[in-house]
């Protein structure tokens, strides 16, 4: 099904390369097809939450002193933190909703996510490359927490 609602949200969990003009949303317990690339799926909702996405990975940069394969916070106020599965460039590249991970398992070579809303998907990446993404995406989480803390 083509849905046309560009806003990810708290229940985003999963966000996929479908071809060059679609993309495919696991959204809860549904998988959305829209039509849009998945790399302007991202640009427009970075924008949409007040940033763009290069600002996005320029903040993500500054934090973690990394500069590959890095998590970005889509939205700061609900903690809207996404990570890569591959390089941005790569067409099999998905993001993945820190938030939303339920459990994660090996499977031939790749990882079984389960999602909090039960929903299972298979990702192509390796488990130690998954827990790497997920470890910088919670210490991307946890500087930005503690930033705000130290401000306050």
């Amino acid at each position: 099904m083509i849905n046309t609602s560009l806003e990810i949200s708290s229940k985003t969990c999963a966000l996929s390369f479908k071809d060059e003009k679609e993309c495919t949303i696991i959204e809860g317990d549904k998988e959305l097809n829209i039509a849009m690339s998945l790399q302007d799926f991202i640009n427009y909702n970075c924008e949409y939450y007040g940033s763009s996405f290069e600002g996005r990975v320029k903040g993500a940069q500054l934090a973690l002193g990394m500069k590959y394969k890095l998590p970005i916070i889509i939205e700061e106020s609900r903690e809207l933190v996404f990570f890569p599965t591959r390089s941005y460039n790569s067409e099999k590249c998905s993001w993945i909703s820190l938030n939303n991970i339920s459990s994660y398992e090996e499977k031939n070579a790749t990882t079984l996510v389960t999602f909090n809303s039960g929903k299972k998907h298979t990702f192509e990446i390796s488990i130690e490359s998954f827990e790497n993404q997920m470890l910088r995406a919670t210490k991307l989480l946890l500087t930005l927490k503690n930033r705000k803390l130290e401000s306050n």
